[in-house]
């Protein structure tokens, strides 16, 4: 396959998942913002469960594109994932460098909520909002973004800085534009990951990083 293919896949990852997040973002929340309209913290909650569960389709079909990208590369997902055991101390201390950045970008997103008025009360929430928000979002959004953004986006761009800063720069848009600081803390979040992968060359410290910070949110 030639680097143009290649690099023409990778764009429309890149510039096509933030495009389409955003748009559905506004479609969702467009309506709480009408002339007239009084919308209740709980009417930002479930837009929000609607957003997650929207999000979470379109990154299974972006996993799905990075999957057909890989066969016809001759690759497979094993060589993105590149799990070594020998490797478990290099992940353990990279990861124990970066853990501590990863908390602050993750407070900093819980101050972006705070800052837009969005507060979850758990009482509120339904046992399949509570198993959506707590077990099927964070696991799934620690494989499927650090496989698309970090192990497939990354060794495929020039540069190793510019590659994160790219791969960072794609994934922080793809978290919304509404919201200048969460989108100033998924930048962050995607620097610290990005350079996480391009240390120990595997998605596994990401996605274990990825999972904690999600969980940070919540709590």
């Amino acid at each position: 396959m030639s680097d143009k293919k290649q690099k023409r896949r990778l764009v429309s990852l890149l510039i096509g998942l933030p495009v389409l997040s955003n748009i559905v973002s506004f479609a969702i929340f467009a309506p709480l913002f009408t002339p007239g309209s009084n919308p209740t913290n709980t009417d930002f909650q479930h837009a929000s469960t609607i957003l997650g569960i929207a999000i979470l389709f379109i990154e299974v079909a972006a996993f799905i594109l990075v999957i057909i990208f890989l066969r016809r590369e001759n690759n497979t997902l094993r060589t993105i994932i590149n799990f070594q055991r020998n490797k478990i101390p290099l992940y353990l201390r990279t990861g124990s460098l970066v853990l501590v950045p990863t908390l602050i970008a993750g407070w900093l997103f819980v101050q972006a909520q705070v800052w837009s008025g969005v507060e979850t009360n758990l009482s509120q929430f339904s046992r399949i909002e509570i198993g959506l928000w707590f077990v099927l979002i964070p696991i799934a959004a620690a494989f499927l973004e650090e496989t698309i953004w970090r192990g497939y986006a990354i060794p495929r761009m020039r540069g190793t800085w510019r590659s994160v800063l790219l791969s960072s720069l794609s994934f922080a848009l793809f978290h919304g534009i509404f919201n200048p600081l969460a989108f100033v803390a998924t930048f962050a979040q995607g620097v610290v990951w990005g350079w996480t992968y391009r240390r120990t060359e595997s998605t596994i410290p990401g996605m274990v990083l990825h999972f904690l910070s999600r969980y940070l949110v919540f709590i």
